[in-house]
């Protein structure tokens, strides 16, 4: 759009901080994309942003509207669509039992900071991002594909397909890989305590939509780590800690075949 309204003489240069306003500078990715502009230019914009202390990442348009898409789309998405679903069903989830302790509050805080944050950022993403188009398609229909799994009672092709998206996506992690969401984050999150009536089964349908909409569109959400933000990574934290944390994910696919108390939901 610039370039339609810009004279050629013009020079463009775009400088995208990957963080909130209230996050600390210091050390965060700041990317810049040299559109078209000289060299020194260049330079006296990495002058000018250095006072910020950010880590730069160079990137073409094409690269950054690709990453972002990758990173961000079907994570808010999700924490979107789990706002949506209380809205729908006249709850404030902090207000029921079986929406209390465990990872729950995770998934509550986290889609408390996105409805707390600016319409434009979430329009940008879905609507003038081309890149999240299929993002945003694809994870609509990993919802649709695997609560009708639920439903019918697959469990046999429910956890081949969820295996298979956990294989794609944290396969190449070590057995030292250490989690993003430590046991001091967790703690914070109240993951690692449980309420008095004990923890509260949940099928996390809108977690193994995520990993399968990876799974499907074949991205490795570690690959874009220099650019992810401070949000973007605690989705991958808590995504990370279901798939990843040993017997949680068979708990979770024993809930979504057995368990009718959260389809409704």
């Amino acid at each position: 759009n610039f370039e339609r309204h810009l004279p050629p003489d013009v020079e463009i240069i775009s400088v995208h901080s990957l963080h909130g306003p209230k996050v600390d500078t210091t050390g965060q990715p700041l990317v810049i994309i040299q559109h078209r502009s000289s060299d020194e230019s260049q330079q006296f914009v990495n002058l000018l942003m250095s006072c910020l202390k950010s880590k730069l990442v160079y990137l073409t348009c094409e690269e950054h509207d690709k990453i972002t898409a990758d990173t961000q789309a079907v994570t808010h998405a999700a924490f979107l669509s789990m706002g949506v679903a209380w809205h729908a069903s006249n709850q404030y989830p902090w207000e029921v039992p079986k929406w209390i302790g465990g990872i729950e509050n995770a998934k509550i805080n986290i889609s408390l900071r996105i409805y707390s944050n600016k319409w434009h950022v979430y329009a940008g993403l879905a609507i003038t991002n081309p890149s999240a188009h299929a993002q945003i398609l694809r994870y609509a229909t990993s919802c649709s594909d695997l609560f009708t799994l639920m439903i019918q009672g697959k469990d046999k092709e429910l956890r081949e397909r969820i295996y298979t998206a956990k294989q794609k996506v944290f396969g190449h992690l070590g057995e030292k890989h250490q989690l993003l969401l430590d046991d001091n984050i967790l703690q914070q999150f109240s993951l690692s305590k449980e309420p008095p009536e004990g923890k509260q089964p949940n099928s996390h349908l809108s977690l193994l939509a995520i990993v399968d909409s990876w799974s499907m569109l074949n991205i490795v959400p570690y690959d874009h780590m220099i650019c992810s933000t401070p949000v973007f990574r605690t989705f991958l934290g808590v995504t990370e800690y279901l798939f990843c944390t040993p017997n949680l994910l068979d708990e979770a696919l024993d809930c979504a075949i057995t368990n009718t108390e959260f389809r409704h939901d």
